[in-house]
């Protein structure tokens, strides 16, 4: 019997196929000639990446694996949607970068994927988990001791609040929906290639409060590193300065603590 996660995220897949050949991100010039479409900021958390098994889940069109493949990993990359991968397969080759792009769900990952050094989610990733304490508990079996979670993803304050005018919000969804998918009710809150379209397909998204996140990581054995939000005043288009005042996405960086030494020998 399929489960409830597996009907929910096939069911997302189908629609993410959809609208994936409208999702091209850079072009594979751009990787060519050296550009990394990753923030200082996320590079600088990740550190050093030369040599390292790096996962990104919901890795889409590419752009992010093709980067850390371009800073001296061994890059993987994990979407749902085959038409996502097989775009980003098509600009690895063209732009002449060795990355590992498969599809799979990111709820059932490939057996060889463990002692992955770094796991990484970018911008619009965890939403898409429909079982928090689950994801949370994927992520640390697949790293490796003292291997890391990088998530740099929207707030969940900009999640729920609509743009209606220049220093004009309302309330568009429930911050404290969890595990029941959120209403679609706000244009700006759909994937890109679905936005703007009366016949968009459907999908089956999630508003997680931060905090339930961070005690997700923590009660998957994993230890808080880093957490930080940020402001981006173009993310609430149409706002006007007040978009600078809101939490726009935030930062965490989690740990797998290595196992403790034994006493000395001899």
């Amino acid at each position: 019997m399929t489960s409830p996660i597996r009907r929910i995220t096939e069911a997302n897949r189908v629609s993410w196929n959809l609208i994936a050949p409208k999702r091209h991100g850079e072009p594979a010039e751009f990787f060519k000639n050296g550009g990394v479409a990753l923030e200082d900021f996320e590079r600088d958390l990740a550190g050093d990446v030369r040599n390292k098994r790096v996962l990104q889940l919901a890795s889409s069109c590419g752009d992010q694996v093709l980067s850390w493949a371009s800073l001296g990993a061994e890059a993987i990359g994990i979407d749902v949607s085959d038409v996502a991968i097989d775009m980003a397969k098509r600009k690895a080759t063209e732009a002449g970068i060795a990355a590992d792009f498969r599809q799979a769900d990111m709820f059932d990952l490939p057996a060889d994927l463990v002692d992955i050094d770094l796991i990484y989610l970018s911008w619009g990733a965890i939403c898409w988990a429909p079982d928090l304490n689950e994801f949370a508990r994927i992520v640390a079996s697949r790293l490796r001791p003292g291997g890391s979670l990088l998530m740099c993803d929207h707030h969940p304050i900009w999640e729920v609040l609509a743009v209606r005018g220049e220093n004009h919000l309302a309330v568009a969804g429930d911050y404290f929906g969890r595990a029941v998918p959120r209403a679609d009710t706000d244009d700006a809150k759909r994937p890109v290639g679905a936005r703007g379209q009366a016949e968009a397909p459907p999908f089956s998204a999630f508003v997680w409060p931060s905090s339930d996140v961070i005690m997700a990581l923590i009660g998957a054995g994993l230890q808080l590193v880093t957490f930080f939000e940020a402001s981006s005043p173009d993310i609430y288009d149409g706002l006007g300065d007040a978009g600078a005042r809101l939490p726009a996405y935030y930062v965490v960086k989690a740990t797998k603590p290595a196992p403790p030494h034994g006493p000395p020998t001899g």
